[in-house]
């Protein structure tokens, strides 16, 4: 799908979500003052605010876990950060001694060399 058209999409989709949420407000204040009128609707309203705080519960739940992850991934970001500059360095100290080895066998085969050629006099 193209991504113009599915952003379109979502847009649609929170713009009907807050249309909904608006209209749901409007109705529990509509409640509110019937309520008053009426004290059938006494029942109805405490069951709508029990339903409303059950809501709001799950939603700060959530909100809690999503930091919680939030603040899980950076700290395994920064520890990838770590990771990586530590393999970074341990790259550079492995071609420094690799540069030293050469370094050394061709000096020890100088002197094997340099020795052998000794011999031969």
């Amino acid at each position: 799908m193209n991504l113009a058209i599915r952003d379109h999409k979502i847009f649609q989709m929170k713009a009907e979500l807050e249309n909904r949420k608006k209209m749901l407000c409007a109705k529990r204040k509509l409640l509110a003052d019937s309520e008053r009128e009426n004290t059938f609707l006494k029942g109805v309203s405490e069951d709508y605010d029990t339903y409303n705080k059950h809501i709001i519960s799950q939603k700060e739940k959530q909100l809690m876990f999503l930091n919680m992850l939030n603040q899980y991934i950076d700290n395994i970001t920064n520890d990838l950060q770590l990771t990586d500059t530590k393999l970074r360095e341990s790259k550079h100290e492995q071609r420094e001694i690799t540069k030293e080895m050469t370094y050394l066998k061709n000096e020890l085969d100088d002197l094997v060399g340099k020795n052998d050629a000794d011999e031969d006099m």
